[in-house]
C-alpha cells in the first residue's frame, strides 16, 4: 500500500512550519527579562593606533539575573563574538565583580539589576573607513526559577571623527566596578586535606577584614556554597575553601576576586599552588606545615537524609500533572489484569527498572558532563528549544490519545504491535522511559534546586540519589503490582474509565500550554507561532493515520 498523498502533503506541512523569520539587527534587542544594548565609548574619537571601547549593557527585569565568567554551581557566562572590520581586535569582557546568587543548597555567582560587560578594540595604524561598522553576537542565560538560553545579534556604527561619549555614565560605572589589580599583595596557596588554602599579605587597609567574599574565576575546582573560613594575623589574611567533589581540574596557576559584602569593586589576584594536588578520585595529598588546616564542612546533610528526601520527592512526582495520567493508566492496565498476578508483579519490576535506570541515565549523562567542564543544573533539557518543542509535541501525541483520537496500537505497524503483544515485559520498561522522559518538565521546576545539590555529591553518591528518586516515583505502582489486596480495592471496569481517561488527557494539554509559554521565552511569538503551527499539523497528520482508510 502507497503512503497516501494527504499524508505527504501533511509531513510537507509539518518540515515548513518549523521555519521562522530572521530578526533584524538593531543596537537594543528587549526581551521579557533583559533589555541589551551594544554600546560604544570613544571620549577622543576613533584615531589611528588608539583605543576604543565598546560593551553590552544589559538591564536585567526584576528577580532575573545573567552569570560572571564563572556562573558557580549552575548557569552559563554571557558569550561576545564580535565582527569588526579588518585590523580591528579585541580583548576578552572586563568582567565586573560578581555578587554571589545563593539559591539554597547552590551558589551562583553573577549580576542582577544593570551591568555593562565592556571590551577594549584595539585601533589599526591604518585607519579604513569613516566609521567603524560593529556588529555583535551575544548569548546569555538569564534565570529566575527556571533557566532560559536569549541571544541577541547586534549592529552598531561608530563614526571616527568626534567623540562619542553617549555612553560615558555607564563606562564609568563598569570601570568603578572593576576588580583592582593586586600586583603588590604577596599570594601563597597550598593544598590542605581536601581545602585549598590561601595566604594573602599586603592587602590594601580599604578592604574590610571581616565578611569577605572569594569568586574563583576557575568553574570546578571549589566548593562554591562551602563556607570559606578567614582568619587575620596581623596584616596577613588566611582563607580556607574545599575542593569541589567532583574536580576534574588541577589548574598550576589560578586566578581569584576577593570583595567585601557591600559589592564594591573587589581585589583580582592570581596565585600558584606550591603542592602536588590530590588526585580527583581521592588520593592524599601532601601537607603544608606553615599553613592552617582546613576545616571540614559541617553543614551537609546526611547522606540517608538525601536518600530519603529522594525517595520521598520521587513518590510526589506522580501527582505532578506530567506524571499522574501515566500512573492512572498504569493502575487502570492493574484493574484489569488483577488475576494474572505473577504477570502484573513481573511488569511492575520492569517498569520501575525502566524508571530508575532512565534517572541514573539522565543524571549519568548530567555528571559526566560536568566533569567535562560544561556547567549545567538538573532540568538542562528544557534549556534547549528543540527539546521544548519535542516535549510539547510529544505531551500532545499523549492527550490526543487520551482523548481516544487514535490508539498507539492501531497505527503501529504490524511487526512493532506484535513485538509488544510478545514482550510485554519490554512494554512495561519502556512505560517506565516514557513516564520518566514527560516527568522532566515537572521535576525542573519542582526538584531542580534539590537535584542540583545532589549533583554536587560524589558521583557514585549522586547517581544512589538519582536511583532513590527513581525508585520513589515507581514506589506506588510497583506496591500496588505486589499487594495482593490491591485487586480487591481496585473499583471494576466499566464506563468511567473511558470518562477517567479522557479526563486525563486535559493536564496534558495544561503541560502543553506551559511548554509552549517556556518555548515563548526562549525564541519568541515567532517561534510560538511555529510550534502551534507543528501541533495543529501534528494532530491532523494523526487524525489521517486513524481513519479507517488509512489502518486498512
Amino acid at each position: 500500500m502507497g503512503i497516501p498523498i494527504k499524508t505527504v502533503a501533511l509531513t510537507l506541512l509539518l518540515a515548513a512550519a518549523i521555519a521562522t523569520p530572521s530578526h533584524a539587527q538593531t543596537s537594543v534587542v528587549v526581551t521579557d527579562h533583559v533589555r541589551a544594548q551594544l554600546v560604544a565609548h570613544a571620549p577622543d574619537g576613533i584615531r589611528a593606533g588608539a583605543q576604543v571601547r565598546l560593551g553590552l549593557a544589559i538591564t536585567h527585569a526584576p528577580h532575573w539575573h545573567t552569570y560572571w565568567k564563572n556562573p558557580g554551581d549552575s548557569g552559563l557566562p554571557t558569550t561576545l563574538s564580535w565582527v569588526l572590520p579588518t585590523g580591528f581586535s579585541t580583548g576578552d569582557i572586563e568582567w565586573p565583580t560578581p555578587r554571589q546568587l545563593p539559591l539554597a543548597p547552590l551558589m551562583n555567582y553573577g549580576y542582577t539589576g544593570q551591568v555593562l560587560l565592556p571590551v577594549t578594540v584595539n585601533v589599526p595604524r591604518d585607519l579604513p573607513g569613516a566609521a567603524l561598522d560593529i556588529r555583535l553576537h551575544a548569548e546569555w542565560l538569564v534565570c529566575k526559577e527556571i533557566c532560559l538560553p536569549e541571544s541577541g545579534d547586534f549592529h552598531l556604527s561608530v563614526p571616527s571623527k568626534g567623540p562619542s561619549i553617549v555612553s560615558k555614565t555607564l563606562f564609568d560605572a563598569a570601570s568603578a566596578a572593576q576588580p583592582l589589580s593586586a600586583a603588590s599583595v604577596q599570594t601563597r596557596a597550598g593544598i590542605v586535606g581536601e581545602a585549598l588554602v590561601l595566604s594573602l599579605r599586603g592587602l590594601p587597609s580599604s578592604l574590610p577584614r571581616q565578611g569577605l567574599q572569594l569568586f574563583v574565576e576557575e568553574p570546578g575546582v571549589v566548593e562554591h556554597a562551602a563556607q570559606v573560613t578567614q582568619r587575620w594575623s596581623g596584616d596577613t589574611l588566611t582563607l580556607s575553601v574545599p575542593l569541589s567533589k567532583q574536580r576534574s581540574d588541577s589548574p598550576a596557576t589560578m586566578h581569584a576576586v576577593l570583595a567585601s559584602r557591600d559589592q564594591a569593586a573587589g581585589l583580582r589576584f592570581s596565585f600558584s599552588t606550591v603542592d602536588a594536588w590530590p588526585d580527583p578520585a581521592g588520593a592524599a595529598p601532601s601537607a603544608v606545615a606553615s599553613l592552617p588546616a582546613a576545616k571540614e564542612a559541617t553543614t551537609t546533610l546526611p547522606f540517608a537524609f538525601a536518600l530519603m528526601f529522594a525517595f520521598v520527592g520521587g513518590a510526589l512526582l506522580n501527582l505532578m500533572p506530567c506524571v499522574f495520567p501515566i500512573l492512572s493508566m498504569k493502575v487502570i492496565g492493574l484493574a484489569r489484569n488483577a488475576v494474572h498476578r505473577n504477570k502484573v508483579r513481573a511488569g511492575g519490576i520492569a517498569y520501575t527498572a525502566g524508571v530508575v535506570m532512565s534517572f541514573v541515565a539522565l543524571a549519568g549523562l548530567l555528571i559526566g558532563l560536568r566533569a567535562g567542564g560544561a556547567h549545567l543544573g538538573w532540568g538542562f533539557q528544557l534549556q534547549s528549544p528543540m527539546i521544548v518543542a519535542m516535549l510539547a509535541i510529544l505531551f500532545s501525541l499523549l492527550g490526543l490519545n487520551l482523548v481516544g483520537m487514535f490508539e498507539f496500537g492501531s497505527i503501529l505497524p504490524g511487526r512493532v504491535a506484535g513485538l509488544r503483544a510478545r514482550h510485554p515485559l519490554a512494554d512495561d520498561f519502556l512505560s517506565g522511559t516514557l513516564a520518566v522522559v514527560v516527568a522532566s518538565p515537572c521535576t525542573a521546576p519542582f526538584m531542580g534546586a534539590a537535584l542540583g545539590a545532589a549533583l554536587t555529591l560524589a558521583p557514585l553518591a549522586a547517581l544512589a540519589v538519582f536511583a532513590t528518586l527513581g525508585l520513589g516515583m515507581a514506589a506506588p505502582y510497583l506496591a500496588a503490582s505486589f499487594w495482593p489486596g490491591a485487586a480487591r480495592l481496585f473499583p471494576r471496569s466499566g464506563q468511567w474509565m473511558e470518562r477517567f481517561k479522557t479526563l486525563m488527557a486535559f493536564p496534558m494539554f495544561a503541560t502543553v500550554v506551559w511548554l509552549v509559554w517556556v518555548l515563548g521565552q526562549q525564541v519568541g511569538n515567532d517561534g510560538v507561532a511555529a510550534l502551534l503551527g507543528v501541533l495543529v499539523a501534528t494532530a491532523l497528520f494523526m487524525w489521517t493515520l486513524s481513519t479507517p482508510a488509512n489502518r486498512s
